[in-house]
């Protein structure tokens, strides 16, 4: 690949990121914990791309193909994971532990307890400094409270009192997050997929096409919101039956190793800039 396609490739990418960052952002992950975690995924791609170009998979090629150093790649292939790093938690991660956690910071029974925002020791200013300088304790207050896991509360025998507690026992997310979140990693995942391998071997092309206007009023676009449900109830219905006819007829043969997934998406947002 040459570097103007590579800069061009990284450019895409870049912009197909750009609401998985902003889904990251939102649920308090940051920078280094997501860099952290995409280690895993460059080294478990690069084997099967070293082989189907017929390359040599070792800890060498692995590490030139990725940037990633060879202990940390030598240690993968060992184990099946990259060498154990400090685990990097963010500082909203590492105030809430602490809370939840440190007896200067707990009320008589050990629970997390209700502290005042600023002063000395066991107030959340002091929590705050105890896990990082580098993050304004205010700043730490703002997202813990945006993520609904800290609320302000008053104190009425203390009048014009400050105070903050946490509202939630554990980073634990809202009934039904983990099936919303399985289905998004599931779709799109598998439509990008799509759209690699079209970009990859274009022998084969595998269906990835969509319909795009502008300049469209909220009128118009729900009128095409209510066009794309009834048709992808239609379609869906007539995939639904013929797969399910499919499977079971080749549910016991030999070769029945493949799956397949069909969707279907609507999206409406401001026109992009010319």
């Amino acid at each position: 690949m040459s570097e103007s396609h590579a800069d061009l490739t990284l450019a895409a990418v870049l912009r197909v990121m750009a609401p998985t960052v902003q889904l990251l952002l939102r649920e308090g992950i940051t920078y280094s914990q997501f860099t952290n975690a995409l280690k895993k995924t460059f080294l478990e791609a690069a084997p099967g791309l070293l082989e189907s170009s017929g390359a040599k998979v070792n800890d060498s090629s692995i590490s030139t193909l990725t940037g990633i150093h060879r202990k940390d790649v030598r240690e993968w292939r060992n184990v099946g994971e990259p060498l154990p790093q400090t685990k990097t938690l963010s500082a909203v991660m590492s105030v809430y532990t602490r809370w939840a956690n440190d007896p200067e910071f707990c009320d008589q029974a050990g629970h997390p307890g209700i502290l005042e925002r600023l002063g000395g020791q066991g107030s959340f200013e002091a929590l705050a400094s105890k896990v990082t300088n580098d993050v304004r304790p205010l700043a730490l207050l703002q997202e813990l409270i945006r993520l609904g896991i800290a609320i302000k509360v008053t104190d009425d025998a203390k009048p014009g009192s400050d105070l903050v507690k946490l509202c939630v026992d554990a980073f634990v997310p809202a009934e039904g997050a983990s099936e919303m979140l399985q289905l998004f990693s599931d779709n799109v995942g598998d439509h990008l997929a799509a759209a690699v391998n079209n970009l990859s071997d274009k022998s084969a092309p595998m269906l990835e096409q969509s319909v795009y206007a502008d300049h469209l009023s909220p009128e118009s676009i729900s009128a095409m919101n209510a066009l794309a449900r009834r048709l992808w109830t239609e379609a869906f219905q007539t995939i639904v039956r013929d797969a399910t006819v499919l499977s079971d007829q080749d549910r016991n043969r030999v070769n029945a190793n493949q799956r397949m997934r069909i969707g279907m998406y609507f999206y409406h947002g401001p026109d992009l800039a010319s």
